[in-house]
């Protein structure tokens, strides 16, 4: 049986994510795909870093809504619960690095310049706060991003 050719992200591609029914965010790909050797003779698909935005939409946003001054990688502080340690709390910029394979078939609505979204150098190599290796896209990518919006337009009695 063949395989299911997906179609690729490509460097400044701006993709319109779906993290909650309903609801839409911007996610921006920061460079072209490139192989990685993950073992002697055995490569990865191509990989990119993809930029989640902290933007987040009611409808279905087109290029023509963003405000592209607005796009920038979110700072998504993170809670994590483990065993025998008192839960805390951690920054992660979510700038991280995903397959060129648009698994999840997401919207590509527009192009841009990714400069403008990010300045720093992209590294294939993890950090404590960013580009860690996410795989192929999944249906709800830029879910941080709604948890975001949810916290910061909560409303309290």
């Amino acid at each position: 049986m063949a395989r299911k050719k997906y179609s690729l992200f490509k460097r400044g591609d701006v993709i319109r994510t779906n993290p909650q029914d309903g609801f839409y965010g911007i996610a921006v790909v920061l460079d072209d795909g490139v192989k990685l050797e993950l073992s002697p003779n055995k490569w990865s698909y191509p990989m990119c870093h993809i930029a989640i935005t902290h933007l987040i939409y009611d409808y279905e946003v087109t290029i023509n809504d963003i405000d592209l001054a607005q796009l920038y990688p979110l700072r998504f502080l993170r809670c994590y619960s483990l065993d025998n340690i008192p839960e805390f709390f951690k920054e992660e910029l979510l700038v991280h690095i995903h397959t060129t394979r648009n698994v999840a078939e997401l919207p590509v609505i527009g192009n841009i310049d990714p400069s403008n979204i990010y300045q720093n150098e992209l590294s294939w190599q993890p950090k404590s706060d960013r580009f860690f290796f996410r795989g192929d896209i999944q249906k709800y990518l830029g879910r941080e991003a709604y948890l975001n919006w949810l916290d910061k337009n909560r409303i309290t009695d």
